[in-house]
């Protein structure tokens, strides 16, 4: 391998580093600013609900199942995003798993996490015990 290969190719690394670091360092502090808090477990009324989260590249309505006090089912009833809800639909399966809003941001489709993590975080405000006067 000669030099000048080597170079490009070293070039093309830190450039994909960077841009990796950059990236993360967005969704982060976007992340951040969402404010999503979760809840303790069994603190949710029994039934169906549903939420909308709006962002800058469209919407979406998530419907959530609670049953016994947990979350038993998450499904994407609603999607009008700019870009295929196929990206994201790994994610209700983690609403699931962990009982509450927070879910992991997907490269590429990092509006349209947030924007499902909204939307069930309304559902499950409606679904709180808690009522709020």
């Amino acid at each position: 391998m000669s030099v000048r290969r080597w170079l490009s190719a070293a070039a093309l690394l830190i450039l994909a580093t960077a841009a990796f670091a950059v990236g993360y360092v967005r969704t982060s502090a976007a992340r951040a600013s969402f404010g999503t808090t979760p809840r303790p477990l069994g603190v949710y009324r029994d039934g169906t609900y549903e939420g909308w989260g709006i962002g800058y590249h469209g919407r979406i309505r998530a419907t959530v199942v609670i049953r016994r006090g947990r979350i038993e089912s998450t499904t994407i009833s609603t999607c009008r995003m700019r870009y295929p809800c196929s990206m994201i639909a790994g994610l209700p399966d983690q609403v699931i798993a962990r009982q509450g809003p927070e879910v992991d941001i997907v490269s590429g489709a990092t509006d349209s996490a947030l924007v499902f993590s909204a939307a069930v975080e309304q559902a499950l405000d409606r679904a709180s015990r808690v009522s709020v006067r």
